[in-house]
């Protein structure tokens, strides 16, 4: 079991990078806080921190909670830009994930999939300002590099989702509200189409590495991910969503990993994935939803 900490320093470092790069702040502007150099702010970043103030200090200047960055068996998250840059480093290093969540996993998605995601996660706020403009760059910035890291290694994933879920993709398409004019309501549902159509190839030759399971039912259980490490095993639950009904504003994730906690979520990930549908037989399915969902557009 101690084996399993020993990376906290450097998770340490990569939680305030995430925290740092979300909050708009250079390392210079880090560094001249701390009353420290630049060459400092690195070493931290790589988890060298060897004393707890130095930790309260960032925390402060950061304005979240010290255990938001100590990240001690169970690590809250209640920005969504962090969160998605958490989950990219964390993948950085795994050899493989499950994801319980749907329609598709991120990564697995086309490249139009995020020209799209970013109009959707625009209309999320009241204005799109610079700084809301700057917010969503720092979050693209992220998604770019975890797909790219994806395509590099080919991550082992497992992917389960819905028939529900696929279905109320196409009927509304990547939207954060429901006021979209109907020309954007069209567009949108166009591409849930195109983009259902790119799951049903997957299925039908899945790409190396990738393995894509649909449930006939609805999922009995709220989404989550297991990301698998060299030496540890997490487990995440997040409300923030970059599929289907985009969220990078209001909730509060948790990244853990408890060894009973993370056996829970893996025993109810297998047991999905023995009643799911795969392969020619779950493309048949949902190639047949694109086709009557092209007819209604």
């Amino acid at each position: 079991m101690a084996d399993r900490k020993t990376n906290s320093f450097p998770d340490i470092g990569e939680r305030l990078r995430a925290y740092r790069i979300a909050s708009n702040r250079s390392v210079d502007d880090l560094a001249k806080r701390l009353g420290v150099s630049r060459a400092a702010v690195y070493r931290y970043e790589k988890g060298e921190i060897v004393k707890i103030e130095t930790v309260q200090r960032l925390a402060r200047l950061l304005h979240v909670p010290m255990t938001a960055l100590m990240g001690i068996d169970t690590e809250f998250v209640a920005d969504g830009t962090v969160f998605f840059e958490r989950i990219r480093q964390i993948e950085s290093r795994a050899q493989s994930t499950v994801i319980v969540f749907g329609p598709i996993a991120y990564v697995l998605t086309s490249d139009e999939y995020d020209v799209i995601l970013r109009r959707a996660l625009g209309e999320t706020y009241p204005e799109v300002t610079p700084g809301v403009q700057a917010k969503l760059d720092v979050l693209f910035d992220s998604l770019a590099k975890r797909k790219a890291a994806y395509r590099e290694k080919r991550l082992g994933i497992v992917s389960i989702s819905s028939l529900p879920e696929i279905e109320r993709f196409l009927a509304h398409g990547l939207v954060a509200r429901t006021n979209v004019s109907e020309r954007t309501s069209a567009e949108r549902r166009a591409h849930a189409v195109r983009e259902v159509r790119h799951i049903a190839a997957m299925l039908r030759r899945p790409p190396m590495g990738v393995q894509i399971g649909l449930l006939t039912e609805g999922l009995p259980v709220s989404g989550y991910q297991i990301i698998r490490e060299p030496d540890r095993t997490r487990v995440v639950n997040s409300p923030f969503r970059i599929v289907d009904i985009p969220n990078l504003r209001f909730g509060v994730a948790s990244i853990i990993d408890m060894d009973h906690v993370v056996q829970m979520h893996e025993e109810m990930a297998n047991e999905l994935w023995s009643s799911a549908v795969t392969g020619v037989e779950a493309a048949r399915i949902i190639e047949t939803l694109a086709d009557e969902a092209e007819r209604r557009l």
